[in-house]
């Protein structure tokens, strides 16, 4: 009876083996008789994700509605800023969402003139519009983007997507976010940007602009010499 006993353990074991290697065998023989339908299911996924990936990267951007009632949808929009008499900033769009109750407006295709507060010499204006009026104004700033929000109470524009700033000196700003303060009267850079001056490359994390005296403060500025510089000399 003790021997009966202790075979029954040992059997037991060897059953519980045998059914795991042929579960395995099993599981192998699977993939290996199915391997080319997986390979292709495989690949299907993949490509399925490439494309997933290109369309949802490669669409334009669009604006971005406003969350709550009271919106107006409009088409080639201007606005005109004043203070004191004196226009401020000009902005021209092809549509633009209003929001009545935030006073808020989102546009696309934005291009913002910025005027200099000291008018004492006048420059010849970047905006025709100045020209054809017989009232010009030196143009501090040119800017342009994809999309803008204009953020009446507090007298700020925040532009994004493909921001080019082109200063009254012929230097140049690319980056992707730019914030326009009316009431500071200055232009913050926040992320990342490259400018261009004078033949010369420079990039810098971030950058603050004061309109009315000029002072350009570069955050991290990195220097390079532009190519066709160095050809020139």
């Amino acid at each position: 009876m003790g021997s009966s006993d202790l075979r029954i353990p040992f059997l037991n074991y060897f059953l519980q083996l045998s059914m795991e290697n042929q579960d395995t065998h099993t599981y192998s023989t699977f993939l290996r008789d199915n391997r080319k339908e997986l390979a292709v299911l495989l690949l299907l996924g993949a490509l399925a994700g490439a494309a997933y990936y290109f369309f949802s990267f490669s669409l334009p951007t669009q604006i971005k509605p406003f969350e709550e009632k009271g919106v107006l949808d409009l088409y080639q929009i201007t606005v005109n800023d004043y203070q004191m008499e004196r226009k401020k900033w000009k902005l021209i769009g092809q549509r633009a969402l209003i929001s009545e109750k935030s006073k808020r407006m989102r546009i696309e295709q934005v291009k913002i003139w910025v005027y200099a507060q000291d008018n004492s010499t006048v420059k010849s204006s970047a905006d025709p519009a100045e020209t054809a009026n017989n009232s010009p104004q030196k143009v501090d700033l040119v800017i342009t983007a994809d999309q803008g929000l204009i953020e009446r109470r507090d007298n700020r524009v925040t532009l994004s997507g493909n921001v080019v700033l082109l200063r009254d000196d012929g230097s140049e700003v690319f980056t992707e976010t730019a914030i326009y303060d009316a009431k500071k009267d200055t232009l913050t850079i926040p992320k990342p940007l490259r400018m261009i001056r004078e033949g010369h490359t420079m990039h810098g994390s971030g950058l603050i602009y004061q309109v009315s005296t000029g002072k350009l403060n570069l955050k991290n500025p990195l220097l390079l010499r532009h190519d066709g510089a160095a050809e020139n000399e």
